[in-house]
């Protein structure tokens, strides 16, 4: 009888610090990512890494209770530059909005990052719902926002009316992380 294919693939997590997602039976937390650094046959060592590519601990998990595996993947390899990367995450830029006291607050903050393109911001539009991206565009009543998934992906652009904005977050860590992504898809990094 041979090797499982799961076998081999957690081995070879092992053996390479190949990067991994598990989904485990009655979870409903999503995947744990990271790699193997210890098997047997009932339990695994599993070096697990937070979503900003953070190292997160040891977890250990019982081979039985692994739904299924994910490996070479987008995902996999937006982590794998997360992880890579990570201390870029930690550092946010020296760009700061300087609010005016006019009710104008909405377009003295996107006509600061009209001026700085390179500055990706978060959006709360009417009070719940966030888009980020940069802007591209501005008139006295709308802007045009690049707009950024939250794994780094170019959304293409859409525009939005200055005063439907209820919030603006720049800086944020979320943020630096789709930048980093961002520049990574783009191979700027």
């Amino acid at each position: 009888m041979s090797t499982s294919i799961l076998q081999s693939i957690l081995q070879k997590s092992k053996d390479n610090k190949e990067i991994i997602a598990i989904w485990q039976y009655n979870s409903d937390k999503g995947s744990l990512v990271g790699y193997i650094t210890e098997i047997n046959e009932e339990y695994i060592g599993f070096r697990h890494y937070t979503r900003f590519g953070k190292p997160d601990g040891i977890i250990f998990i019982k081979v039985e209770n692994i739904k299924n595996v994910d490996f070479n993947d987008d995902y996999i390899k937006v982590m794998e530059c997360l992880i890579q990367y990570s201390d870029i995450i930690d550092k946010p830029s020296n760009f700061a909005i300087h609010l005016n006291q006019s009710e104008n607050w909405q377009f003295s903050a996107i006509l600061q990052l009209y001026n700085n393109q390179d500055q990706m911001a978060s959006f709360e539009i009417n009070g719940n719902e966030f888009f980020t991206g940069f802007v591209k565009d501005l008139s006295d009543q709308d802007f045009i926002l690049n707009c950024v998934a939250k794994n780094g992906e170019d959304l293409g652009t859409s525009l939005f009316k200055i005063e439907d904005v209820t919030e603006v977050r720049v800086n944020d860590i979320d943020d630096r992380r789709r930048l980093l992504l961002y520049n990574w898809r783009k191979a700027t990094l």
